[in-house]
């Protein structure tokens, strides 16, 4: 585990220098400035040791004034380039953490249908609009800045060095008496990270499910269970935070407080002795109580900075995975051309091993031009036929072809524009009708939006309201009608100029009378259009015009027969 997350890491480190023009000018420069700016800090202190050891023993009062106009004016200058480079670096750091974002979502968005059949849409949206900004922080100033650190630690301890080297080797010994507890501690909040995001995105998804599905919430009365559920995980929120804050805690107590107590008090009562006899003077005093805490403080940075990037692996543990995910591009390149038949031959297919084979050696031959029916029991695999043409999925065995060609020959895009699906669970996006039809044909006018409604039998259902093609339809199309809904749907395929239509029990939540009206549309439509359509209904009479009708049972075709035919029996 550890070592896929490492190199999950690693990969998008990559990608960050990549995404981001002369990364190594700016990681330098944050390294150069940091450092200078170190040491200008470092300057007042020499100050003060001349002013106590010698301006003021000689009470040169003008030395005195300069000395100390230049201690306060040092660390404004310092503050100043610090707040100027801070304001730029974070511009540039925000911008890569969105782009990473837009990495995530695009890896997600591409990834085949089968593999959001085990995620959770919410969780995935926490997951993949994660704040990353406090990741590329870490490599564009963090890093460089930690080096730079290092020099002045070396500086710093070079000097103390010169003071007193006893005392100096002494401070090392902070290093493993620090380290190796905080490390500890570092450790377990990396897991506990991940855990606080998963609940996170478990947070999202019950908040999600409950508003979307908020009728049957309140048809079912499950407002309480609903309530409960959270509060179940919020409670274990709660719980995986106290243990990250007792870690927090016991790592700060230990690194912050303990250990820097104890050798800045050690180190104290060694200057003083060394006064007491004679070995060193006031000033140095100043200057090694001064300096030992910068050195403290500078490697407690580093301690810090490792407890910190453990932390970021657990929290983005799983953006990591998101952003590393392989590509699926589109493999196929041949056009759609589809002037005689779509021959499914000895196909074979199952979603699942558990589930079984849904098709099992299906032979099915769809003529262009002509309307299909297909019926059968629940999970004869009638929808199956429509993913699979849609190459939502991949057969096991056998083949799929259009005019000959291999269905996994020709482009996934053009071919999803050349075949429209219309179900009876038809999605539509928040906002207007207009900017739903305009998902088929951003470039339609609106004489091309009226002409589709008016095939659509629409036309006058949004001429009697008020906003027209403005109207708002709410989250998924809640505010019109199931029928309407369907409709709908079908303009957008009829926008995309589609040349087979899916109709996967579009009649299912509609009354007799939309039935006829969605009938004889389509039949219209299949003549002036020269449309192939195929139908999948549990209701014979939308199947009227029905060319053919297969009956499919265990996922193989049981008998082909006519509307006639079947109706009569």
């Amino acid at each position: 585990m550890k070592t896929k997350l490492g190199s999950s890491e690693r990969i998008v480190r990559k990608t960050v220098r990549k995404s981001l023009p002369n990364f190594w000018l700016y990681a330098a420069f944050s390294g150069i400035l940091s450092f200078v700016i170190q040491v200008i800090g470092l300057v007042p202190t020499i100050l003060m040791q001349r002013i106590i050891d010698f301006f003021i023993p000689n009470k040169e009062l003008n030395m005195i004034i300069l000395y100390i106009a230049l201690f306060c004016c040092i660390p404004l200058t310092a503050t100043l380039l610090s707040a100027i480079y801070n304001y730029r670096t974070a511009i540039i750091c925000r911008k890569m953490g969105l782009k990473l974002a837009m990495k995530g979502f695009e890896n997600l968005i591409y990834q085949p249908v089968s593999y959001f059949d085990k995620e959770n849409s919410a969780e995935l949206a926490t997951y993949c609009r994660g704040e990353s900004m406090k990741y590329v922080v870490f490599w564009m100033i963090d890093i460089p800045r930690l080096a730079a650190t290092g020099v002045c630690g070396i500086v710093v301890f070079t000097y103390l060095l010169k003071l007193n080297i006893g005392m100096s080797l002494f401070l090392l010994l902070y290093i493993p008496i620090a380290f190796f507890p905080g490390n500890f501690f570092a450790d377990k909040v990396k897991e506990l990270s991940k855990s606080i995001v998963e609940n996170n995105a478990k947070m999202a998804r019950i908040i999600n499910d409950a508003f979307r599905g908020i009728k049957t919430v309140k048809a079912m009365v499950l407002e309480k269970l609903q309530i409960q559920k959270l509060k179940e995980v919020n409670e274990k929120s709660v719980s995986i935070w106290s243990r990250v804050a007792l870690y927090d805690n016991m790592s700060g107590i230990w690194v912050d407080n303990f250990s820097d107590a104890l050798f800045t008090g050690v180190t104290f009562g060694i200057t003083a002795y060394l006064i007491v006899i004679g070995k060193t003077t006031l000033g140095s005093l100043v200057v090694i109580l001064n300096y030992t805490g910068r050195f403290l403080g500078i490697l407690k940075q580093f301690m810090h900075t490792n407890y910190g990037f453990k932390s970021q692996l657990g929290e983005y543990d799983k953006l990591f995975k998101i952003l590393t995910m392989p590509s699926y591009a589109d493999a196929g390149a041949r056009p759609f051309r589809f002037d005689d038949k779509i021959c499914f031959s000895g196909v074979t297919f199952a979603y699942t091993e558990e589930r079984g084979n849904i098709l099992k050696s299906l032979d099915l031959v769809i003529r262009k031009h002509e309307w299909l029916g297909i019926v059968g029991a629940s999970g004869s695999g009638k929808t199956t036929i429509f993913d699979l043409l849609l190459r939502f999925y991949f057969p096991q065995s056998g083949i799929v072809t259009v005019d000959g060609v291999d269905l996994q020959e020709i482009s996934t895009e053009i071919l999803r524009t050349k075949i429209a699906k219309v179900s009876q669970d038809t999605f539509l996006f928040p906002g207007t009708i207009r900017e739903n039809l305009l998902l088929a044909n951003p470039g339609a006018a609106d004489m091309e939006l009226e002409a589709v409604l008016k095939k659509a039998a629409l036309e006058k259902f949004v001429s009697t309201l008020p906003d027209g093609l403005d109207t708002d339809i709410g989250e998924d199309g809640f505010l019109i009608s199931g029928g309407e809904r369907q409709r709908l749907g079908l303009a957008q395929g009829l926008l995309r100029n589609c040349e087979v239509i899916l109709l996967d029990e579009v009649t299912a939540n509609i009354d007799r009378n939309s039935e006829k009206e969605i009938k004889d549309v389509l039949k219209r439509l299949k003549e002036e259009k020269n449309l192939t359509i195929i139908t999948i209904s549990h209701r014979i009479d939308f199947l009227e015009y029905a060319d053919r009708i297969v009956i499919l049972e265990n996922g193989r075709i049981k008998e082909e027969t006519t509307y006639e035919k079947y109706s009569s029996k």
